[in-house]
């Protein structure tokens, strides 16, 4: 079985969060999509993204139609590191498949995370490059990946839409209209929280 994971803040999680989510089901032929919202990543602060009760129930109005919405990185104490979640799914799915979706920054920067060698032993990466991003760069930083630690990698091209959670945030916080880039039951969710009202 082809199991992939799609891990973020998902502070909120938005349209362009969704389409990943499914190209991601397309391309890498998962059986089962597990989204998992971060606890606290150790390169962000959490009072700068919201609580993580809202971004979980966010999470399951984005995604919870198509996907399984996971709790372990909330539920456990302490900074979350990937190497960590793929160790815990590898336990649980000892003989299936393991995918993790990145975006680009995460994946240039892939050397630079705790354990990168034990990452790429557990699991096949998925990196989704926008259409701003030279394929060759890419290409150049999968080679490289590969050589240094025998890496599995499939690059993906992304869907022309950009947008970013803190785009929907200011937005929201200067009262601008958002329903566009959220899918509705999170654009009324936040709406009916009052969220990210007074962002800076």
């Amino acid at each position: 079985m082809n199991i992939g994971l799609y891990g973020g803040t998902f502070s909120p999680p938005h349209i362009a969060h969704v389409r990943a989510a499914r190209l991601f089901i397309e391309r890498a032929e998962l059986d089962r999509l597990l989204v998992m919202p971060a606890g606290i990543p150790p390169h962000k602060q959490a009072d700068k993204w919201g609580s993580a009760d809202h971004r979980l129930e966010m999470t399951r109005l984005a995604f919870g139609s198509f996907a399984e919405i996971s709790e372990y990185e909330i539920a456990k104490e302490g900074r979350s590191y990937t190497v960590e979640t793929l160790r815990y799914l590898r336990e649980k799915c000892p003989s299936d498949k393991l995918f993790m979706l990145v975006g680009e920054d995460m994946f240039l920067s892939l050397e630079q995370w705790r354990e990168p060698a034990e990452i790429m032993k557990l699991c096949t990466v998925v990196a989704m490059r926008r259409a701003d991003m030279p394929a060759s760069v890419m290409e150049t930083k999968k080679k490289e990946l590969e050589e240094a630690f025998g890496a599995n990698i499939i690059l993906m091209e992304a869907d022309p839409l950009e947008l970013s959670s803190t785009e929907v945030r200011e937005k929201t916080a200067k009262g601008e209209d958002t329903k566009a880039l959220l899918p509705d039951a999170v654009y009324e969710y936040i709406k009916e929280h009052g969220l990210y009202r007074n962002d800076s």
